[in-house]
């Protein structure tokens, strides 16, 4: 490990935010089977990627004419970057409604936000035609005033090289300040008033951003008419997506804690659990209330209730969340890691599905033809969901990601580089839960 040197500003004003208390994992090694696993499948598929980059796609996607959206703008994109909208739900929460305890798993959501949103933006440079145009989204004398598709192609990539890039940007300044020499510190300290002065400007941008282009995407299938099932289709969809993102982003943002701090051995604070599971369960009621409102008000009531394919599939995707709803209304269910790990399970579940199945099994052109996705299609798909899980497991090995106790943290950081030794002390994975003060 690389081990701080003594400093007259212990406590870092270079920082940034010290509300957000991130501890980096030290102990065991990096290159476990499971990430070998996961390079493997990234390899595959960045090799099959780099092949379409140079290839049409017709030998690498099932998509037709009449089905122009294949998995990796319906799945990577409309669907995963729900459950990447965590640092959107955490962040409304405490700063809109000072819920100013969830600052502490904050980082959390941030880094997995950026993981899922930038493997999303950079998987469409391999989907659409011509990858080489993409400049023009800043360039707005070339921008397309009449497409759809304007807003979200500006917000997207703004929102994530822009705003979230700046969210996290304390984890890089805070390793450097504690790793790098005396010069790199002074000009830290120099630095840092300027990014404070910047920090509530680009606060907004972070949380207004999102709000707009995740209810877009919804928006943009209001486009598709009558080839989207009565059950699906509804002029509330902007609003149903949006909703669906808050709801994906805490229910993720709770699965990832769990689990990481399973496999870790971290305590976690069960009155931060508390908090997010109560937000779920709201978020997960607001959902089904719009939900059924817009039914009724649309009179599709019957259609839902019909009880034939897509009516059990829309029974199916409501049971999804509607467990979660009820169950974290029960303080024991919030209290009980594997209790609370499967409601968080069952809403991520849920709420991807609301947001792909407008996009494909309710998505039924006049054409006699359908779609599935082909084998290089699933490969590349998987290819960048295994970059995302990489770049994740780094993150918390090399920077101060996951919440810990900071009394525990001696400021010290694995060095970079690749294998690591395995760490001095064993730890037995197990998750504690203690309450906050």
């Amino acid at each position: 490990m690389t081990n701080t040197q003594s400093t007259a500003d212990k406590r870092g004003t270079t920082l940034i935010n010290h509300w957000q208390c991130g501890v980096p994992v030290t102990r065991g090694p990096i290159l476990t089977p499971f990430v070998l696993f996961l390079l493997g499948v990234a390899a595959l598929g960045l090799g099959l990627a780099a092949l379409r980059f140079f290839s049409p796609l017709g030998p690498f996607s099932s998509m037709n004419d009449a089905y122009a959206w294949g998995i990796w703008k319906t799945f990577n994109v409309m669907t995963l970057t729900a459950l990447g909208s965590g640092p959107l739900a955490l962040g409304i929460a405490a700063w809109v409604f000072n819920r100013q305890r969830l600052h502490v798993v904050m980082r959390t959501a941030l880094v997995s936000g950026f993981l899922f949103y930038a493997t999303g933006l950079v998987a469409l440079g391999f989907d659409i035609g011509r990858p080489w145009n993409f400049y023009s989204a800043i360039l707005p004398w070339r921008w397309n005033s009449e497409s759809a598709m304007l807003e979200i192609s500006i917000c997207m990539p703004l929102y994530c090289f822009v705003f979230l890039s700046f969210e996290i940007l304390p984890l890089f300044l805070e390793r450097l300040y504690y790793t790098g020499n005396d010069k790199a510190r002074a000009f830290l300290r120099h630095f840092s008033p300027l990014i404070r002065k910047a920090y509530p400007f680009l606060i907004i941008g972070a949380y207004v951003i999102p709000l707009m282009h995740q209810s877009s995407l919804g928006g943009l299938l209001l486009l598709a008419g009558t080839k989207i099932n009565p059950i699906w289709q509804s002029p509330a969809m902007p609003l149903l997506y949006l909703i669906a993102a808050g709801l994906c982003g805490f229910a993720f943002t709770i699965f990832l804690l769990l689990i990481v701090c399973l496999r870790y051995g971290r305590a976690l604070d069960a009155d931060v659990l508390n908090e997010l599971a109560n937000l779920l369960s709201g978020v997960c009621v607001a959902f089904l209330a719009v939900r059924l409102v817009d039914l009724t008000m649309r009179g599709q009531l019957h259609t839902a209730f019909a009880l034939n394919g897509m009516s059990l599939i829309f029974l199916f995707e409501s049971a999804l969340i509607l467990t979660p709803a009820v169950a974290l209304r029960f303080r024991r269910v919030r209290e009980t890691p594997r209790s609370l790990l499967n409601m968080a399970a069952l809403a991520c579940v849920g709420g991807t599905a609301y947001r792909f199945i407008p996009t494909s099994i309710a998505y039924m052109p006049p054409h006699s033809t359908r779609y599935f996705p082909s084998v290089p299609e699933l490969f590349i798909a998987a290819g960048w969901i295994a970059v995302g899980m990489v770049g994740f497991i780094l993150a918390i090995n090399y920077f101060a990601v996951l919440p810990g106790e900071n009394r525990t943290w001696d400021h010290s950081f694995r060095p970079f580089g690749w294998p690591h030794k395995v760490a001095s002390t064993p730890f037995t994975p197990a998750v504690t839960l203690e309450r906050g003060a």
